[in-house]
Order: C-alpha cells, then sequence, then structure tokens
C-alpha cells in the first residue's frame, strides 16, 4: 500500500482552504505507488464548459511528497509539469493556491 501518510476528512478540508476549488466532497487513499502518498479528491463540478464536460464532481490528486523526497527538486517537477499542460500534453496540472503558488 503507498498510503504512508494518512489523512482524515478533517485535514483535507483544512489544507483545501488554501484553494479555490470548492469543499471536498469525497475522498480515497490510492495504493498504487511507490514512494508517496496519493488521495483522489472528488469537489464539486468545474464551471459548466471549462473542459467540455458535464459532471456531478471534479476528481483531483493529492499528492504528498514524503521524507525521502528532495524537496528543493518539487519546484522543477512543478515547473515542468504545468509547461507541458500548457502544451497540451495530458498530464497532471498542478493547482495554484489562492497566492497563486504551486508549492
Amino acid at each position: 500500500m503507498a498510503v504512508y501518510t494518512q489523512l482524515s476528512h478533517n485535514d483535507i478540508v483544512t489544507f483545501l482552504t488554501d484553494y479555490n476549488v470548492g469543499e471536498l466532497v469525497s475522498f480515497k487513499g490510492i495504493a498504487e505507488g511507490v514512494s508517496n502518498t496519493n488521495y483522489l479528491l472528488s469537489l464539486p463540478p468545474l464551471p459548466q464548459g471549462e473542459r467540455g464536460l458535464d459532471r456531478t464532481t471534479t476528481n483531483y490528486i493529492l499528492t504528498i511528497f514524503e521524507e525521502n523526497f528532495n524537496a528543493a527538486d518539487l519546484p522543477f517537477f512543478m515547473n515542468l509539469t504545468e509547461h507541458l499542460a500548457d502544451k497540451g500534453i495530458v498530464c497532471p496540472r498542478p493547482i495554484k493556491n489562492k497566492n497563486g503558488k504551486v508549492v
């Protein structure tokens, strides 16, 4: 199992207050993975037409980079995935917090 850091509903709700993504609908740990903790978060749907889809929820992945990860490398990976997503490559796009930061 790859959920090393256990989060409660309240932990995630508190974390999400720094983001403009709406209120948590549900969450579950993702067992796949090797070194980081990942959660699947379901949040209210994106505004209609934003992605051309009508959904009852929008899913996000919350990744917790564990102790064996070099924090100095994180900005590189966040900038890389944002750049790739901007170029149309299908990959996770980092979500900026209310202060415009991805980390």
